[in-house]
Formats: structure tokens, C-alpha cells, sequence
């Protein structure tokens, strides 16, 4: 039997995922420096006043750094620091590091061998696949949470943009991002997450109940009910995303209840549109139970999804399904 391709609603993994290895995930390239003039080279890896460094975790809170050549590849001693110092003193380059090293490795053909780092791991070529771009995404997470919000927005922009294909890349990835982004209040990050997961999985109603549901942490009404819309032409039946249709047909018709909700007043045209839509809802019981205080999807428990066997018996099996998982 194949695993249900639907993405979770509560982040957990639903397949078997890349092991990180045990000097940890993370490999990219990062610098110091105010310049990003990359077109100033110098064979002591400085580009203008900017200097490039191949980062690489070892540990839980450790990193070795290694200055770059011309040649975009580890050239000089190493040095360790801390994630409190790379967060404090370094910018993350991951299109760099996508663009300019790793084309070099493949060219030169960097390997272990050669690094001069040793027996323990730190010299496996670098490359963006799975275990890396998580771990590159935690570390994002990281400065965004230490308020290096400007560097952390550009970090994960880059990192969202990467080119490179790899096992992993799926609808699961960004879905888990975006749960991670909206949970720690970056909402427009979380946007652009399950934006981007439903590429991968267009009819995915679990996708579209995630992204109206950060709509709707930002009050944007519109976008809201338009992605709930697409939510319910898929799966009519999601217990969740009937609650947050019953919450925004009760917000428009209820001053009291928006300032405790702390929402902005819902158009017109919207309330009409949800109106309609919990007229045709099945389970009458949703809206009483948002009148009453019982669902506000920032504290909603998070549920896990059917399995594929579930909703083939109830009806809701997609074509093509099976067809986008791990």
C-alpha cells in the first residue's frame, strides 16, 4: 500500500527523511564584510571589503570556518566558533554558495581527500540536498529569532529560491517550513512556503487550509476566503477548515468578537462569500462552537490528516495522489 501523499497539518514527517549526519547538516558559504561586489576578486577569497568563509557545522553549536580561494574552494587554516558568533558576525550567501562553489567543486573535483580536515566528516564535498537546506533553514530560523531579521528574511529568501533539484524537494518540505515560519510569527515567510509547496501538490487541501489560515492571521480577508474556497473544493469535509469558515462568517456580523479576536472588519463581500459557504457546509455545530469561545485557529489542536485508505472510503482520494509523495 502507497503512503498518503497529503501534506500534515501538525509539521510531523509523514516518510522516511535524508539521516543528518553526525557533524551536522549544515554547509554553506557566509561572509563578512559591507561590500557585495563579487565581481572584486583577490586570490585571498575577498570580494571589494567583502571576505567569503565555507562554513560547516560540527556539533550542535559549533562551526568550522575556512576562508575561500579565487577559486571558490577552502584554502588556509581553520577556525571554530559558536552559532552565537556566526549568527553575530556572519551574513549567509546561500545563492553563492549554489552559484559559485559548488560549480568549483564539481570542476575541480573537491573531495574529502583533499580538504586537509581530516577523518571526521567536515571534508565530505559540499552540496545542497535535503539534510542541508534543513539545517540551513533551522539556522535561518535562528537569526530571525536572535532579531538579525533583515539578514534571516534575505537568508531564507535565497534558501526558498534554490535552483538545485534533490530527493526531498516535495510538497512535505515547504509545508513543514511554513508551519515552522508561522509558529514563530514570520507569517509572510510561512506565505511563501506553502505557496511554493503547492507547486508541488496543486489539489492539496491540507496545503490550502495551512495558507488560509496564516491569511487569516493577517486579516487578509480576500486571500483568506479565496484559498478556504479552494480548500473546501477539494475536501468539503476538513473538520478544520470548517471551524475557521464558521469563525469568519461569525467575525463579520460581530464587532465584539473581532476585538477579541483582534481582527480588522470583514468586507462585505467576503462575509457574503462565507456565508454562502457555511449555508452548504456539513456539521451545523461549527459555528456554535466558535460563538462560544471552543476553536481559535491560533490555539487549534493540530490534527494529522486521513490516511490514503480513509479517504478513498469516504470519497476524497484525489487523481494523481499517490502519484506526488516521497
Amino acid at each position: 500500500m502507497m503512503k498518503d501523499a497529503s501534506v500534515s497539518l501538525d509539521g510531523r514527517s509523514l516518510a522516511n527523511r535524508a539521516p543528518q549526519r553526525g557533524i551536522g547538516p549544515v554547509r554553506c558559504i557566509f561572509s563578512t564584510g559591507d561590500s557585495h561586489d563579487i565581481e572584486k576578486e583577490t586570490a585571498s577569497g575577498t570580494r571589494g571589503r567583502i571576505r567569503y568563509w565555507f562554513v560547516c557545522q560540527i556539533g550542535e553549536d559549533g562551526y568550522a570556518v575556512r576562508g575561500l580561494g579565487n577559486d571558490f574552494l577552502p584554502s588556509g587554516g581553520e577556525s571554530a566558533i559558536t552559532a552565537d558568533e556566526l549568527i553575530a558576525r556572519y551574513t549567509p550567501e546561500v545563492a553563492v554558495f549554489e552559484n559559485r562553489m559548488l560549480p568549483s567543486v564539481r570542476r575541480n573535483g573537491y573531495s574529502s581527500a583533499e580538504t586537509g580536515l581530516g577523518s571526521d566528516g567536515r571534508g565530505i564535498p559540499p552540496a545542497l540536498d535535503e539534510a542541508n537546506v534543513r539545517g540551513l533553514f533551522e539556522l535561518a530560523r535562528e537569526y530571525l529569532l536572535a532579531r538579525r531579521t533583515a539578514k534571516g528574511r534575505t537568508f531564507l529568501g535565497e534558501l526558498l529560491r534554490v535552483k538545485a533539484p534533490f530527493p526531498g524537494k516535495d510538497q512535505h518540505l515547504f509545508n513543514e517550513f511554513g508551519i515552522a515560519l508561522r509558529k514563530i510569527g514570520f507569517l509572510d515567510g510561512a506565505v511563501i512556503c506553502y505557496r511554493r509547496a503547492l507547486k508541488y501538490a496543486e489539489k492539496d487541501d491540507h496545503l490550502f487550509y495551512n495558507l488560509a489560515r496564516v491569511y487569516y492571521e493577517q486579516g487578509q480577508w480576500w486571500d483568506c476566503m479565496t484559498t478556504l474556497a479552494r480548500c473546501f473544493e477539494f475536501n468539503p469535509d476538513l473538520p478544520l477548515a470548517r471551524d475557521l469558515a464558521a469563525l469568519i462568517h461569525a467575525l463579520a456580523d460581530n464587532p465584539g468578537l473581532r476585538r477579541r479576536y483582534g481582527k480588522p472588519p470583514v468586507p462585505e463581500g467576503v462575509a457574503r462569500r462565507v456565508a454562502l459557504l457555511c449555508d452548504i457546509l456539513p456539521g451545523a455545530d461549527a459555528l456554535g462552537r466558535v460563538r462560544n469561545g471552543a476553536f481559535q485557529p491560533e490555539t487549534a489542536p493540530e490534527a494529522k490528516p486521513p490516511s490514503l485508505d480513509q479517504r478513498r472510503d469516504r470519497g476524497l482520494s484525489l487523481p494523481g495522489r499517490d502519484a506526488v509523495g516521497m
